[in-house]
């Protein structure tokens, strides 16, 4: 299970750094995010939140470096499962 711990001043900028601790842990085993009306201290959390929810991604979360690093994650884990 996976859930964001807010601190004083968590804003945006540390809500996407923890959204890419959670895609990075996605990798390595399944999990669930838990996220409640608590963490929403702004209201773009809710359109990030929405996007993961609609299309299964935030755009622009990574950089062109996290992307590759990504993929590649992703891409060997469907190799070893003969995907």
């Amino acid at each position: 299970m996976f859930s964001i711990v807010l601190t004083r001043g968590y804003k945006e900028r540390e809500f996407r750094e923890d959204l890419k601790k959670f895609y990075e842990l996605l990798t390595q085993k399944p999990t669930v995010f838990l996220f409640t009306d608590a963490h929403v201290i702004e209201e773009g959390f809710l359109e990030l939140i929405n996007n993961m929810l609609t299309i299964g991604m935030v755009p622009a979360l990574f950089d062109e470096e996290g992307k590759k690093a990504m993929s590649d994650k992703v891409r060997d884990e469907a190799k070893r499962k003969g995907i």
